[in-house]
């Protein structure tokens, strides 16, 4: 367990025990999504509610969830035509009535007391805002990873943190959390947060930096919480330039946001070491410096990345990173 304010502590208005929805966003996930709400179905602690939005597929994903869901009273099924991840997440948001929201990406799994550990911490901590925790890696069959790419990563991001005790940053050097499936949150959050941002590839990060800088963070790191599988259809490999470009945002924005708060009161050495460190891993110091040098022309977050994602921007900032960003 590792829990960090960074701001005063986020104050839930409700007195009785918090309601938990979870949030269900699909898209060409057939393979998958039998198998993800049979995860959901099988919590040791039930959520209060379910809700699925099937996001304009292609495939017989919807009807295979309706089948699961069916004579789930506590479940309602709804499609739209494509709209893209954030705008279905903050769609299943808005049509839910929990306290707290669980994301769950069509594709990954919760694991069997995930909802039971979150109603424990928020028993003991009505403030909490936010709620991540540990995360194992399957692949496209459910199979558990214990070596490759993705486990060298997941382990590379805990021993930055483990290292520098500094969680914020940590989470901008290497997303630890990985997902929103990862994410249980309050309602609230989400409403002060303007929801989640129209950002294709890093919606999750931008929104774990607003929830460090305006509530509680709790990271249940000594728990798995979900199981993130990882396969060829994941939305993040699609075009690494384009996502190199959001998270150069999101840092930016963060950097503004949080200031010296990404660090240790002594603002010492070590604090300088660490922040050195995700700068030469991220390797995106020009155009961080750019979007957080423009960053005050907006009038909030989504403007400035709308600013961002505008094409005829777009292919600037690619080519400022092909450029040799450092």
């Amino acid at each position: 367990m590792l829990n960090f304010e960074l701001r005063p502590a986020w104050t839930s208005a409700a007195s009785a025990a918090p309601t938990i929805s979870v949030v269900v966003p699909l898209y060409n996930h057939a393979p998958y999504i039998e198998a993800a709400l049979g995860s959901v179905l099988s919590q040791t602690s039930a959520a209060d509610e379910i809700i699925l939005i099937d996001d304009g597929s292609s495939d017989n994903g919807f009807e295979l969830a309706q089948q699961v869901l069916s004579n789930v009273p506590h479940a309602k099924t709804f499609r739209q035509e494509n709209a893209g991840a954030h705008t279905t997440i903050n769609r299943g948001i808005e049509l839910s009535s929990g306290d707290y929201i669980a994301v769950l990406n069509s594709d990954d799994l919760f694991a069997p007391a995930k909802l039971e550990c979150c109603r424990v911490i928020l028993r003991e901590r009505r403030d909490v805002g936010l709620i991540a925790g540990n995360l194992g890696i399957i692949d496209g069959n459910g199979v558990r990873l214990q070596s490759g790419f993705a486990i060298d990563w997941l382990d590379r991001a805990r021993r930055f943190l483990h290292e520098t005790k500094l969680p914020q940053l940590a989470l901008l050097n290497e997303n630890f959390v990985a997902t929103t499936s990862n994410m249980v949150f309050a309602r609230e959050l989400w409403r002060a947060a303007g929801g989640f941002q129209s950002l294709r590839y890093c919606h999750d990060l931008d929104f774990l930096m607003f929830a460090c800088a305006n509530s509680s963070v709790y990271l249940d790191l000594e728990e798995e919480h979900i199981a993130y599988r990882v396969h060829p259809n994941n939305t993040i490999w699609e075009d690494q330039s384009k996502v190199r470009v959001e998270v150069a945002a999101v840092i930016a924005q963060a950097l503004c946001a949080a200031g010296p708060r990404l660090f240790s009161a002594d603002l010492d050495e070590q604090d300088l070491a660490a922040f050195l460190r995700v700068l030469r891993n991220r390797r995106l110091t020009e155009l961080v410096s750019y979007f957080q040098t423009v960053f005050p022309a907006f009038a909030n977050r989504a403007a400035f990345y709308a600013h961002v994602a505008d094409s005829s921007r777009v292919a600037a900032f690619q080519a400022a990173l092909a450029g040799g960003g450092h």
